[in-house]
């Protein structure tokens, strides 16, 4: 049996790039994306129990039941692997919601991982990855733990690579959070390509084509990116996912800290700002 309780890291993630390819016919957006794990994230312990799911976390705003995604994972991996013990999952919750970060799903996969060392099953990668693909087209890709990956069809199509360059930068929030399927939507009733950034990173040009929906109605995130390519530490700026999170890679990690200071002292000392790495 593994280690007991089990402890394992939910990283947040970043789009260094998303391309909408154009509608699927089961409705869905077929995408072309680069997703990149970050060194910022949640944390989760977990343990056996003797019967049922019992889940609890820092947020108070989050549903500790089928509506939460780490709880539907645990279920779902107790029944692909008929574990007749339940399973304690106490959740600390760091990355901000509806924030284009992949939260929910990160930790929906850090369940699925953590459940495998603690039962010590013998499932690979791609069998967790097949099981996370039912819950959302975001948590495979959380699965290869650590691994940059682009990623294709409506997210659920993982290809990882190794980044040839090393990262880093400043993740900001403003508070609000944004819905997905409203960035869709709204992406879909005008279709307009994100701006290319511009800089590229191994190879691909910045660039979100949600930007445009959420820019439209949530004027901070435009005045966010704007900022952050005015200043000298900054390499560019982006998006993450359908927003709300707008990060800026630097140059170097010296000048993620002077960054962060004048970022809170100009646009308010209560918002989330975070230096981070790019996992490689």
């Amino acid at each position: 049996m593994g280690p007991y309780p089990m402890k394992q890291f939910a990283p947040a993630k970043i789009n260094l790039y998303l391309h909408i390819l154009g509608k699927r016919p089961d409705g869905f957006h077929e995408l072309e994306t680069l997703m990149a794990p970050i060194s910022f994230g949640d944390d989760l312990d977990i343990e056996r129990a003797p019967s049922g799911i019992h889940l609890s976390c820092t947020n108070q705003n989050l549903p500790l039941n089928e509506d939460n995604l780490a709880y539907r994972a645990a279920a779902i991996f107790l029944k692909e692997f008929k574990i007749d013990s339940g399973v304690t999952i106490s959740l600390e919750k760091r990355i901000p919601i509806g924030a284009g970060l992949g939260g929910g799903s990160s930790n929906a996969a850090a369940v699925l991982l953590a459940l495998r060392k603690l039962f010590a099953v013998e499932a690979t990668d791609e069998h967790l990855a097949r099981l996370a693909a039912q819950l959302g087209s975001d948590i495979p890709f959380f699965i290869y733990e650590g691994k940059a990956a682009v990623c294709k069809g409506r997210g659920e199509i993982i290809e990882p690579l190794e980044l040839r360059g090393k990262y880093q930068g400043l993740l900001v929030h403003p508070g609000f959070g944004v819905s997905t399927p409203w960035a869709y939507k709204t992406y879909a009733a005008n279709p307009l390509r994100g701006v290319a950034g511009k800089q590229t990173v191994d190879s691909f040009i910045l660039r979100n084509d949600l930007e445009t929906a959420a820019f439209s109605k949530y004027l901070w995130l435009p005045a966010a990116k704007m900022w952050f390519q005015q200043q000298p530490e900054v390499y560019d700026s982006l998006m993450s996912g359908s927003g709300s999170s707008v990060f800026a890679l630097t140059h170097d990690e010296a000048g993620i800290e002077p960054l962060r200071q004048r970022f809170l002292a100009e646009h308010g000392a209560e918002l989330f700002a975070t230096g981070f790495k790019v996992a490689v």
